[in-house]
């Protein structure tokens, strides 16, 4: 028989009742978690474990240079198409491994089919062509102060050749160069970031190819500066021009593009332009700068049998 409970004493029992589950549910949470904390930590350092096993068995492997590293980038062409997207995650080539070596020195005529395009340094074999062997040549000149792989990409672009403004891009179709050498740079990294620049570049490369498949295409490295310039000007700076020649290289690689090291030749030990061939802007090069540069062209050609060789 059931007891008989009060209403105070049903009240107290359903307490009591409730009391006992809450303690009940309360135990059963702090099993839980306390559960949860134990296989958390067991997990962790089991993954640590095996993380540093990992980690002492590849201490020879080499790390990435971040210092050059930068994200795809992508460039929106002067005609309305997507240029190639550049990724400059991969490792930059160093230039010695990608130029063109000596490999005899060629007659002056071996520059009668030849196009200079470029900017003001390029344009100084027209300034000073008086007093270098090119002027025996029938070399052609697209050379202008303050270009860059952007201005020639400007639709109706227009550079004095010598005798006054000629289409660039007409002059090209027209002339079929058998070669090419494409000098620019300096201007760029002015206005934009080596990435930016080269990205430029390749585009520039692929209008010439279209319009003159045929030509043979050597590109320059951007000369260094002197000391003093790079000091006053940060977008001049060594790391600049340097990372900006890494990439130049990376692209003649990828388009098979001949490459003229430049830099090395004209740079002191401290890797600055030599003060007996700089200008007194520390960026253009003096007659004697053009001599040297002329003499490395024609010692550095890519071999063809048809060439003549001295």
């Amino acid at each position: 028989m059931a007891k008989y409970r009060t209403p105070e004493e049903k009240l107290k029992y359903r307490k009591r009742q409730k009391r006992r589950k809450m303690l009940m549910y309360s135990c059963m949470a702090a099993f839980v978690l306390v559960c949860s904390f134990i296989i958390v930590q067991v997990v962790e350092f089991m993954a640590g474990g095996i993380t540093k096993v990992v980690a002492s068995g590849n201490q020879n492997i080499q790390q990435p240079n971040t210092s050059v590293t930068k994200q795809a980038e992508s460039w929106y062409g002067f005609e309305g198409e997507v240029a190639k997207t550049i990724n400059t995650e991969e490792a930059l080539p160093e230039l010695s491994m990608v130029q063109v070596m000596e490999n005899g020195r060629v007659d002056i005529s071996y520059f009668d089919d030849v196009l200079f395009l470029g900017d003001s340094l390029a344009d100084g074999f027209k300034v000073y062509n008086s007093s270098l062997e090119l002027k025996d040549s029938k070399a052609g000149y697209l050379t202008q102060r303050s270009m860059s792989p952007r201005s020639f990409l400007q639709p109706g672009v227009h550079v004095d050749a010598g005798g006054g403004p000629v289409d660039v891009w007409a002059v090209i179709e027209q002339v079929q160069p058998g070669k090419m050498y494409l000098t620019l740079g300096t201007n760029a990294l002015m206005s934009m970031s080596p990435e930016d620049f080269i990205v430029t570049y390749y585009q520039l490369v692929d209008k010439i190819r279209r319009t003159s498949p045929n030509t043979q295409i050597y590109v320059t490295t951007i000369t260094p500066v002197a000391a003093w310039k790079s000091r006053k000007e940060s977008r001049l700076s060594f790391d600049r021009i340097y990372q900006a020649n890494q990439l130049i290289a990376k692209m003649c690689v990828e388009e098979n593009l001949a490459l003229i090291n430049l830099y090395d030749v004209l740079k002191s030990s401290s890797g600055y332009l030599r003060e007996d061939i700089a200008a007194s802007d520390g960026i253009h090069l003096s007659p004697s700068g053009y001599r040297e540069w002329l003499d490395y062209l024609i010692t550095h050609t890519v071999y063809n049998p048809n060439n003549k060789y001295v």
